[in-house]
């Protein structure tokens, strides 16, 4: 931290009310009845938006210092700002995880809080991913309590495919409060269990318990972010949205609605869990020779570098079995090391060399799809991983 935990209090008393008065014209975020927290703690909840270190911090009352991806550090005066208001602890996507866990306990020992999304990303269908077997490891080397919670409602309030909020409501359940001492008793695996069912959220599960309503203008627009196989004629990035309307070019078309259901001509499918599923085990069943192949025109490639981006490249990018190319660069598919896709579809990856690089595009307000990305890239892994076996 470049200032004391006394700034980072001041910094929450003042513009706790409008970081409030903020996420009131997003969404309805709900006070709810929280036990009383320890001094200190590693805290460890589900990601559901882009606003769950802002709600969470409001509703908690106290700084706490976000583990974050290495792109919030590469924005100029922008990060500087946001150091200066919030201290995140930086982790490059998918690079080394070991300077950010000394710097989690670094802070922890300085009688700091610490959060951490441990999916690393938002829910795509509203379920809770996994994360890393080394997170119980760290929690228990962390010599701080820890405390386990989830958003609800935030799946629903904004997904993460979508461009717009609703007026739906959002809270916090606190789950777990583990002190150090019974940390000590636990293995890795055990600790790892206990994190899983503190914050294990399925959002459908939730709306049908609370019976709340998430409306909006533009409920359907977005849905081609996260639904890239239409069920119908199984194209590719074939699906369009408006309103609280999509389509496909097939002619398949359908609504999503204020409790979070899909009706559509073409399908059975009611939910986005139901849809996403079934189009996991769809590419999975392809062979090689029928995978996709995304591609896109007027885009940039930036490489990151410590704190700084330059452009490396521009023009269309493409992505086959083999390689990754954007305008002239190229890299062998096997070379690269993750990639991931962080908010609606930005594509960002780490290659063998440890070149990191981000994806955007060069339209103004222009959109693009990244998720399609990772899930060929994804497909190629478990390929790979099954012939070296």
């Amino acid at each position: 931290m470049q200032h004391s935990l006394a700034h980072y209090k001041r910094i929450v008393k003042i513009f706790r009310p409008l970081a409030a008065l903020y996420l009131k014209s997003k969404f309805r975020l709900k006070k709810t009845e929280l036990p009383e927290l320890p001094e200190t703690f590693l805290l460890i909840c589900n990601h559901a938006t882009n606003y769950d270190a802002i709600a969470i911090s409001v509703l908690l009352n106290r700084p706490i210092f976000y583990v974050a991806t290495e792109h919030i550090f590469s924005l100029g005066w922008i990060s500087r700002f946001i150091d200066y208001m919030v201290a995140p602890i930086p982790r490059p996507k998918g690079g080394q995880a070991a300077g950010a866990v000394m710097e989690i306990l670094r802070r922890i020992k300085e009688g700091g809080s610490v959060g951490l999304f441990a999916e690393g990303n938002c829910s795509w269908d509203g379920l809770t991913a996994s994360f890393a077997p080394a997170t119980g490891k760290m929690v228990r080397a962390s010599g701080a309590s820890l405390v386990t919670c989830r958003l609800r409602g935030g799946y629903f309030a904004y997904p993460r495919w979508a461009y717009s909020a609703r007026r739906g409501p959002v809270w916090l359940e606190i789950t777990h409060i583990v002190s150090p001492e019974e940390l000590k008793k636990m293995k890795p695996d055990q600790i790892n269990a206990l994190i899983a069912d503190g914050i294990r959220e399925d959002a459908y599960e939730t709306r049908k318990e609370s019976g709340a309503l998430y409306p909006g203008r533009r409920l359907a627009e977005g849905l081609e972010n996260a639904l890239l196989f239409c069920p119908r004629c199984h194209g590719f990035d074939t699906l369009r949205s408006k309103g609280s309307g999509f389509s496909c070019t097939c002619g398949l078309k359908g609504c999503y609605d204020e409790n979070g259901f899909l009706t559509a001509e073409g399908t059975d499918f009611t939910t986005i869990r139901e849809w996403n599923a079934w189009q996991l085990s769809y590419l999975d069943s392809l062979p090689p020779a029928a995978l996709p192949v995304p591609e896109d025109e007027d885009m940039q490639l930036l490489e990151i570098s410590g704190h700084e981006r330059s452009l490396a490249a521009s023009g269309r990018l493409r992505m086959d079995a083999g390689s990754l190319s954007l305008g002239e660069f190229s890299v062998p598919v096997s070379d690269i090391v993750s990639l991931d896709v962080r908010l609606r579809g930005t594509v960002s990856f780490l290659t063998r060399d440890g070149g990191y690089y981000e994806i955007k595009t060069l339209k103004k307000k222009g959109r693009y799809r990244g998720r399609k990305y990772q899930l060929l890239y994804q497909r190629l892994q478990k390929e790979k991983e099954a012939s070296s076996v």
